[in-house]
């Protein structure tokens, strides 16, 4: 769609959409680690929408982002099963990390935001790579979307994935996302040091 076919009102609206586009396949790219599949799911999203990208409809961004977050964690879960399942007698982590904030693990807002869009962002996606898939889902629904452990538990049952699903699993997945990443960073900075 062109900003001619909305008229002048309309062009902020087209250029609010290709806008939404591009964040909508970030966040489908870090979540199933694949751009070609992360591209499908926002072309089906978008298509199946009733996003008018010459107006602007209070709400329906958020309706076309939850709609993908929930067709790329059933596509994860698809994928591996295994990873989605909840184990009822989680491993403690050893005091790695002690609580859900990126922080404390070392990781500062403007770290990750870097990490997510600099140098770094290989790096980064390699390290999601190598996560079981259900943690994957679990960092970047909580670090990179912002949710919380109830939200996070809530869109993983949503998706088909285990009804055992807590935010207490969600934290735990979480720290221990928290600590591999905090261990990777502080090996890289001893590398370059």
């Amino acid at each position: 769609m062109s900003n001619q076919d909305c008229g002048e009102k309309g062009s902020a609206g087209v250029a609010r959409a290709e806008h939404t586009a591009l964040e909508l396949f970030q966040m489908a790219s870090l979540l199933v680690g694949d751009q070609e599949q992360a591209l499908r799911l926002v072309e089906e999203c978008v298509a199946t929408s009733d996003l008018d990208p010459c107006a602007a409809e209070p709400g329906a961004e958020d309706r076309v982002r939850d709609r993908l977050t929930q067709s790329a964690l059933s596509w994860m879960r698809e994928r591996a099963p295994e990873s989605f399942a909840v184990d009822e007698t989680p491993a403690t982590l050893g005091g790695c990390v002690e609580t859900d904030d990126l922080e404390a693990a070392g990781i500062s807002s403007a770290k990750l935001a870097e990490m997510l869009s600099g140098e770094q962002r290989q790096k980064l996606r390699n390290w999601l790579d190598d996560l079981p898939m259900a943690q994957r889902a679990v960092f970047v629904l909580r670090a990179v979307l912002g949710r919380n452990n109830e939200a996070t538990a809530e869109e993983l049952r949503r998706a088909g994935g285990s009804a055992g699903w807590t935010a207490d699993q969600v934290s735990l997945l979480f720290r221990s996302a928290l600590c591999s990443l905090a261990n990777q960073l502080a090996h890289a900075g001893a590398a370059t040091a």
